[in-house]
């Protein structure tokens, strides 16, 4: 089953979003830290060159007046002063040390002296203690005039700080974009149903769309622009639809009408022929065919005619209509065309209901000429009228070849006859079913088809009883 577009939509929308937040928040925290290193590295440079300044400044070829400008200047407070602050020969020995280190780190340091790209400045970092590390900046400073090296300087402060901020910042980067997930996903996902309500409320009137009100068209509404050519598309096919159905309609009943007259003609002058007592044997056997042939097509051209007009949904004028009584004379009608089969009737009380009543007995004879016709001789068509839970059941059931479940989901639909064995298709034209179950949805009602191949049929209808009835 193929997923729906809104669904695959939503989806996308709840993998992507989540996806794009943890990718921005965590971009964002890794600039922010880098920014930080960065802050750092810059601080120490720029208090480096400071330190390589006042050296500069104060040397006369001993290390003693630099010395001391630099002590000065490492008593002074200052807000970009870094923890640690070293002080070396050009052969590397140490001259001073401002802030307090472990012996063991001593030797770390005495090692950066020495290091490849000391003269333009380098940066390294040095582990303290596990967890704690230490950015080391170290420079060479060289005499501007003869641009020989007068000291190595090595600045130096914890990288802790950094650290710390950098796991409150993990910590805040997932709590952001999870709840930034959350509320994204929640936010876009009502912009999504919000945006489906209009193609909603289309697909809700399209599904209630019947024959009957296809020039209603979709009510007037505020829409997107393509969901409005949508909308103008299908009241446009709706409209020439209905033209199309009503001129169908007309064109059946004017040729469904027009054909009764001859055919009526024809079954009058067929049934003075047969009683004439000099016709011999043979040509009486034809001309009996030729009757059973035209009350086959008139009952086929009354069949379109009610079936063009219930397309049309007719206005219902109900009055009482006694199901026993119709049964019974139904049950009497139909005997003589039995052909050697057996027709009972189960009745016992009266049940009344609203509506019409030759739509309703034009039903019962459809379902009941449909059951002799496919029931072999020595068989039984069996009527029963009963009640169930304020419902008058009607169940027509015989003992024939039965309807294959391959076609019986579509008995009732015009036109549709089904090929099996035991049924011509010389029987119909497929709208005895159809034009039933129309007169039942005409009596808001319900029918039901069972049946087993080699076994019978069973049509059981249910029409709601009328209150009057109810009451009494």
């Amino acid at each position: 089953m193929r997923m729906s577009l809104r669904r695959q939509i939503a989806l996308w929308y709840v993998v992507a979003m989540p996806i794009l937040i943890f990718g921005l928040v965590f971009t964002a925290r890794h600039i922010m830290v880098a920014s930080m290193h960065t802050s750092l590295d810059d601080r120490l440079q720029g208090y480096a060159d400071m330190v390589a300044g006042t050296i500069t400044a104060n040397s006369d070829n001993s290390s003693q007046s630099y010395t001391v400008a630099v002590r000065s200047l490492l008593k002074e407070e200052s807000p970009v002063m870094p923890r640690l602050t070293r002080l070396a020969d050009p052969s590397g020995n140490t001259l001073m040390t401002f802030g307090k280190i472990p012996d063991s780190l001593a030797q770390s340091l005495d090692h950066q002296w020495h290091l490849p790209g000391v003269g333009d400045g380098r940066f390294d970092t040095v582990e303290v203690t596990e967890g704690h590390d230490l950015r080391i900046y170290t420079i060479a400073v060289t005499d501007p005039a003869n641009l020989q090296t007068l000291a190595l300087v090595q600045v130096g402060d914890s990288l802790d700080e950094v650290t710390a901020a950098q796991n409150r910042l993990l910590l805040y980067t997932l709590l952001e974009a999870i709840i930034g997930s959350m509320i994204t996903v929640l936010v876009g996902l009502l912009i999504l149903r919000r945006g489906f309500r209009p193609l909603d409320r289309i697909l809700g009137h399209v599904q209630e769309v019947e024959s009957s009100n296809l020039q209603a068209g979709l009510p007037k509404e505020p829409r997107p622009p393509e969901l409005q050519q949508l909308a103008d598309s299908l009241d446009t096919m709706w409209r020439r639809l209905a033209q199309t159905m009503k001129e169908r309609e007309s064109f059946v009943a004017a040729v469904s009408h027009d054909l009764r007259t001859p055919l009526s003609a024809l079954q009058g002058q067929l049934d003075i022929l047969l009683m004439q007592s000099s016709l011999d044997s043979a040509t009486k056997e034809n001309l009996k065919k030729m009757h059973r042939e035209v009350r086959r097509l008139i009952g086929m051209t009354n069949n379109l005619l009610l079936n063009a007009q219930l397309e049309a949904k007719p206005s219902l004028t109900p009055t009482p209509v006694n199901l026993r009584v119709l049964l019974e004379e139904i049950a009497g009608e139909m005997a003589p065309l039995a052909r050697g089969l057996g027709i009972a009737l189960q009745v016992s009380d009266d049940v009344v209901i609203s509506g019409d009543y030759d739509l309703l007995k034009q039903m019962v004879l459809n379902v009941v000429d449909n059951a002799i016709k496919f029931t072999p001789k020595g068989g039984l068509v069996e009527l029963a009228l009963g009640q169930e839970d304020g419902w008058a059941v009607v169940e027509v059931s015989d003992t024939g070849k039965g309807i294959s479940q391959e076609h019986l989901p579509y008995v009732m639909e015009p036109f549709y006859r089904a090929n099996t064995s035991g049924r011509s298709s010389k029987e119909g034209a497929g709208l005895g079913l159809a034009i039933v179950k129309q007169v039942v949805q005409l009596h808001d009602g319900q029918i039901e088809i069972q049946s087993q191949e080699g076994i019978g049929t069973k049509v059981k209808i249910r029409l709601p009883i009328a209150p009057a009835a109810n009451k009494g």
